[in-house]
């Protein structure tokens, strides 16, 4: 798979951006994907991710097939049948390699253990640096409105966001 991410750094400037600067933002399956770029050494470009900063929103963080999950099915599709191999591949497993600031946030209403995938990685990071990342918890929110919500006139999120994506650090 290519390094998108590279691909951004080389030719961000043309577009007014600054290479030393860049965020990735995830949501749900795509803070997996994030995450996992960021974390996981089996993941991770071998000359580094190259982020200024990581945002994982209501992210499936630790891949599970537990009878409450909704998503048991994709979980299984994406990660393989064999359970055996769900803890090496969850981001989760990963979260004291993260060598970045990073911007978590999940919802009241989020999907079934997504929040507390979410305040899991919050808490091994926390661990692993001595003090916890940013965290928001968002009060009636679910998978979807907290993302869906953005730009909508709705001041819980957005501004957080902004203030992080600003100054990660």
């Amino acid at each position: 798979m290519a390094d998108r991410a590279a691909w951004v750094r080389e030719n961000i400037a043309a577009h007014g951006g600054d290479p030393a600067r860049i965020v990735l933002f995830g949501h749900s399956a795509g803070g997996s994907h994030a995450g996992a770029y960021a974390c996981d050494p089996a993941v991770r470009p071998a000359g580094g991710h190259g982020l200024a900063g990581l945002i994982l929103v209501s992210s499936r963080l630790r891949a599970d097939v537990l009878p409450g999950n909704p998503n048991a099915k994709a979980v299984r599709a994406y990660y393989g049948d064999d359970a055996a191999l769900y803890e090496a591949r969850s981001v989760n497993a990963h979260a004291q390699a993260l060598d970045i600031p990073v911007f978590l946030a999940a919802g009241e209403f989020e999907n079934t253990y997504l929040d507390a995938y979410t305040a899991e990685f919050a808490f091994r990071l926390g661990m692993a640096r001595g003090r916890m990342p940013r965290f928001m918890h968002l009060r009636s929110h679910n998978h979807t409105s907290i993302v869906a919500h953005l730009d909508s006139g709705e001041e819980s999120l957005g501004p957080a966001l902004l203030d992080f994506v600003r100054a990660p650090g």
